[in-house]
This record gives C-alpha cells, structure tokens and sequence, in this order.
C-alpha cells in the first residue's frame, strides 16, 4: 500500500470517528437539557353558585276524540301555568313546546289492533327558564302535586348552571398557574437551583361538581343538580432548571 493510501484511508477513519463522536455528544447534551427540566401541577378551586336554571314538565290528556283530547290538553295546561304564575314566576320565563297528539287502535280479542280509533292522546311540554334558582327547585319539586286537581303531569329534575363560567374558568387557569410556578420555585430552591424558561403549559380539563364531592372525568365534569358548585382545573407546566441560588420570591 503506498503513501497516499495509507494518509487518505486514516484520513477516513479519523473523519468516521470524529462523526460518531458529534452524535455521541449531540445525544448526550439533549438528554442532559431534559434532565435539566422540572414538570410541576398547579390546582385552583372555586365555590361557584349557579345563577340561572331549568325544568321541563309535560302537561298530558287523552279524550274519545281528537277534540276532546285538546280540550282536556287546553284546561290541564291552564292549571299548570296559573300555578307556575301564582308561584312567582313571569309568563316570558314560560315556554310552551308544540302539542304531539297519537292515536290509539282498539285491540280484538286476540290482542291484534283494528282499524277502529280507541282514543286520543295529546301531551304538550312547558319549560321554565329562572335567575330564581330558589324558586326553581322549589316548584320542581311541588309541581306534581297539580295531579290531585287531575291533571296528568310529569316533570323533569331540574338544572342550574352558571352564566359566568367563561370568566370563572380564566381567573382559575391564573390560579392553578401561580400555583404550579409556586411549587417549581420551591422545588428548585431545595434543590440548590433556579428555574429557567417556561418550556411547556398544558391545561388539564374543569371539573365542575357538587360541593364536597370527589366525582373526576378524563372529559371533564359539569354538574347541573345541584346549585351550589366547585370549579377546579389542574394545569401542568415545564420549566428549565439551572445552576445557581433561586431568585427572591416576588412578594
């Protein structure tokens, strides 16, 4: 093997082992920048009180006729909404939903349905929409007592909700934030470091449940039965650590 040879091939192999040597380095110093970062959880909750509300009846009535079926229909929903009135609520707080009417075959004697109409059923939906929440779950749950008078009526649980929740939702992402940098500081001071950079936020789902309550979802919780509530929201954040004492905490 001549000279030349000899110098390109070593010239080849110095080349090729100074290559591997960049990529040894180069992923070394990505894991030591990784290891060199802190994820912490902030968590912020709120007592919250639900400022509007919800329920829905149905007002049914049946009759050998399709008119009387609407006429029985008509009296029975005048009860319910004089009792709504009278209780305190207003009559743009009252929706009426569209009247469904069915009719009902007569069966022979083998059960099997003929072409001779037995009755009528109507049935029609009333909603109710209140800022009185108060009021709202007490006639709720009153409401079926009109079934003494005759009239046949059904009614939904109610539902509270909260208007505001946007803005709820804002001031505890601040909350649970300061909280998560809270505990980066104190992490990085016992541990003879400083925090560096925010590298990553991410914002983990609301809850929002009864009080006391310990009910959690990957989805998020929103509890409407009750009025009075809790929002919570938990976030997790990455900071760089560096060397150094911490700075002075921000009073």
């Amino acid at each position: 093997m001549n000279q030349t040879l000899k110098l390109a091939l070593a010239a080849l192999i110095l080349s090729l082992g100074m290559l591997l040597s960049a990529q040894m380095l180069s992923k070394l110093f990505v894991r030591v920048r990784q290891e060199q970062a802190i994820s912490v959880k902030g968590y912020a909750e709120r007592d919250v009180v639900s400022d509007i509300g919800a329920f829905a009846c149905t007002v049914s009535a049946r009759g050998a006729s399709l008119k009387e079926a609407y006429e029985e229909l008509q009296r029975s929903r005048q009860v319910v909404t004089a009792y709504l009135e009278r209780s305190g609520f207003k009559p743009g707080e009252l929706e009426l939903g569209t009247i469904d009417t069915t009719k009902v075959m007569r069966r022979n004697a083998e059960g099997k349905e003929t072409n001779e109409i037995e009755y009528h059923d109507a049935a029609q939906r009333i909603e109710v929409t209140s800022t009185n929440v108060a009021l709202l779950r007490s006639v709720a749950t009153a409401i079926t007592e009109l079934i003494k008078d005759g009239v046949d009526i059904r009614a939904s649980p109610p539902s509270f909700l909260i208007s505001d929740l946007k803005d709820i939702k804002l001031d505890l992402l601040a909350a649970a934030t300061q909280d998560a940098n809270r505990r980066a500081l104190a992490i990085a001071a016992n541990s003879g470091g400083r925090i560096g950079a925010l590298i990553s936020a991410q914002q983990g789902v609301f809850q929002i449940t009864r009080r006391n309550s310990t009910d959690i979802s990957g989805y998020g919780e929103y509890d409407t039965s009750t009025i009075e509530k809790t929002a919570k929201v938990v976030v997790t954040l990455q900071y760089a650590i560096e060397p150094g004492s911490p700075p002075a905490e921000r009073r």
